[in-house]
C-alpha cells in the first residue's frame, strides 16, 4: 500500500513540475471548450421561411424526415396550422432554391415567405 501511495505522489508530482516547467495551466495551454463552442457558433447560417401546400401530420413527417437531411440544413421547423416550413441552413452549403426544390421533390407547392 506505501509503494502505490508514493508511486501516485512522484507520478502527480511530475505531472506538476513538466506544467510548471513549461508554463502551462489549463488556461494558458490554448484550449478552452467554449473556444471551440463559439467557433461554431460563429459560423454563418441564414433562415428561409417556405408556404407550403401541406395538409395533415403525415406531410410534417415526410417533410422533417426528408429535408432535415439536405446538405447544410442545421434546423428545421415545420407548423402544420400555417402551412409554413422555416428552415436554417449554412449559406456556404445550400441555397434557398436548392430547398425549395427539394420541397417541390416532395410533392408541395412552395412559396418564400417575406419575414
Amino acid at each position: 500500500m506505501k509503494k502505490i501511495v508514493f508511486v501516485l505522489m512522484i507520478v502527480l508530482a511530475s505531472m506538476a513540475f513538466s506544467s510548471a516547467a513549461f508554463g502551462m495551466d489549463s488556461s494558458a495551454s490554448g484550449y478552452h471548450p467554449s473556444a471551440a463552442l463559439s467557433a461554431k457558433a460563429k459560423k454563418k447560417t441564414a433562415v428561409v421561411t417556405f408556404k407550403t401546400s401541406i395538409r395533415c401530420h403525415n406531410c410534417v413527417k415526410k417533410i422533417t424526415e426528408n429535408i432535415s437531411f439536405e446538405k447544410g440544413v442545421k434546423d428545421l421547423s415545420v407548423s402544420l396550422d400555417e402551412k409554413l416550413v422555416t428552415i436554417t441552413y449554412d449559406p456556404s452549403r445550400t441555397d434557398e432554391a436548392t430547398l425549395a426544390k427539394a420541397l417541390e421533390k416532395l410533392g408541395y407547392t412552395v412559396e418564400k415567405v417575406k419575414r
